[in-house]
């Protein structure tokens, strides 16, 4: 050690440990599922004091709300990624760090070797993804195509980057393409980027050739559905992912939002469909209601009644009602079932209980925000609110339109999070920050162009029937 140099002073800094006192507030899981059990709840920041920045490189998503607000300024750190200086820093994060990739939403570090894990969520607050593979964009906006035309459409309008007005955007993508043979089956609206999802790959050529290259001033890419990889139907019998060893499948006296919930056993077979119960809610006469995932609980050769998982004794509720195309169902609870519209503790992010604060309408969130959801199979996770969607649903209905669209939104749940993301986290409430449902989990995909992404339903449909959070 070089006894010339002067002693430097550090800071170090770990999560506020809860005390018996504060962890008694709140209900934790009797079961901790493994996706959640699995990470890492130690952090530490050692920094010289001469270095501190006002902002500093790393803002940690596992400090508690409030100690965090403290320490860093806004919750978040940001980093002007093109400057020198912070591209210097980002480099110094991994040991090894080849090439580093920014699309304005995501880092991509390269790397010949990977580093150990755990690996962290976010790097100056936006979502990190480490990759050994140098043709490996990550969750970067999944870009293929471009027109090869040069139509335009409401050149006169501006709406870049403009989230309240993204169902104009949307109106003017469909209206287009009513108007030609070309058939979509997606929407989606990335802030100044729009993504169209292409139904058929038949003369690719000639159709990039026919459909428009910016609307409102957003540029204008296109996928075709093959490479989107949707399940053919949405399933929630068993667990997808081999890692989630450990589910929560306990019963619980008071119901909350993340509780596990079976369709009974198969009166044959004696399987059992598993899904995650969303919130509790009132409709416009008063009457309360759960919501779930519709096709945990099909009719024949079920009774349409909602259990605990593994049991067929007296039933929790009976759903009841289906919001069309939506996969939302609402479940009218038996008489003496209590359900609280506060989610388990997590042992991830200490904090105070707290009761979610009602709805919030899909054009009201903003890309980049931090979402969070909790189920059963992955325990609690925590995202970055993605795109904007409009998707086209198949109708069945003879006197309804031929396209119906339901309006979504894609987050991101972080690198490797389809291992979590088993099939029943369907019907899982979405929340942000502030504590607003944004809507329920439709999917997660394991495959294409939107691995470790989740899509959700957007709270809107309820919002519109007059619902509200109780």
């Amino acid at each position: 050690m070089n006894s010339s140099l002067p002693p430097e002073e550090v800071i170090l800094i770990s999560p506020r440990r809860r005390s018996p006192e504060d962890a008694s507030l709140n209900k934790r899981r009797k079961v901790t599922p493994s996706p959640e059990s699995s990470l890492s709840r130690n952090f530490l920041v050692i920094s010289l004091i001469s270095s501190v920045r006002s902002q500093p490189l790393f803002a940690p998503s596992d400090f508690s709300p409030s100690f965090a607000a403290d320490l860093f300024p806004g919750a978040e750190a940001t980093i002007e990624f093109h400057e020198t200086e912070s591209s210097r820093l980002l480099f110094q994060v991994f040991p090894g760090t080849q090439r580093v990739d920014f699309d304005d939403r995501v880092l991509v570090y390269h790397f010949d070797q990977l580093p150990a894990k755990p690996w962290p969520k976010k790097i100056a607050g936006v979502p990190c993804f480490l990759t050994a593979d140098p043709n490996d964009r990550g969750p970067i906006i999944p870009i293929r195509y471009r027109s090869r035309s040069k139509i335009t459409v409401s050149e006169n309008l501006d709406l870049r980057d403009n989230e309240a007005a993204v169902g104009l955007v949307f109106d003017l993508v469909r209206d287009f393409f009513a108007k030609t043979d070309i058939s979509v089956t997606e929407i989606q609206s990335w802030g100044h980027i729009i993504i169209i999802v292409l139904e058929n790959e038949d003369n690719k050529d000639e159709t990039l050739g026919a459909v428009p290259r910016s609307v409102a001033q957003c540029n204008c890419f296109y996928l075709f559905e093959s490479m989107m990889a949707r399940p053919s139907k949405l399933s929630a019998l068993r667990p997808k992912a081999a890692s989630v060893t450990q589910i929560d499948d306990s019963r619980y006296d008071t119901m909350r939002p993340g509780v596990m919930l079976s369709s009974g056993k198969h009166p044959e077979e004696g399987w059992e469909i598993l899904t995650s119960s969303g919130v509790l809610v009132k409709d416009p006469l008063g009457h309360e209601y759960i919501t779930v995932a519709a096709h945990g609980f099909p009719g024949f050769p079920f009774d349409g009644k909602v259990y605990h998982p593994h049991s067929s004794d007296r039933a929790l509720g009976e759903a009841v009602i289906e919001l069309s195309h939506t996969d939302v169902a609402l479940v009218k609870l038996r008489q003496g079932v209590e359900f609280i519209n506060e989610p388990f503790e997590n042992t991830l992010v200490p904090a105070p209980p707290f009761k979610l604060a009602g709805f919030a309408r899909a054009a009201e969130t903003r890309i980049g925000d931090a979402v969070f959801l909790d189920s059963p199979f992955s325990g609690f996770v925590e995202g970055t609110r993605g795109a904007h969607s409009q998707l086209r649903v198949p109708s069945d209905e003879p006197l309804e339109p031929e396209q119906i669209w339901i309006s979504c939104q894609w987050d991101y749940m972080g690198q490797d999070s389809e291992q979590a993301m088993a099939d029943g986290v369907c019907g899982s409430a979405i929340w942000d920050q502030n504590h607003r449902v944004l809507g329920f989990v439709r999917y997660a995909l394991s495959s294409g162009a939107f691995l470790d992404w989740c899509m959700s339903i957007s709270a809107d449909y309820l919002l519109d029937k007059k619902y509200i959070m109780v």
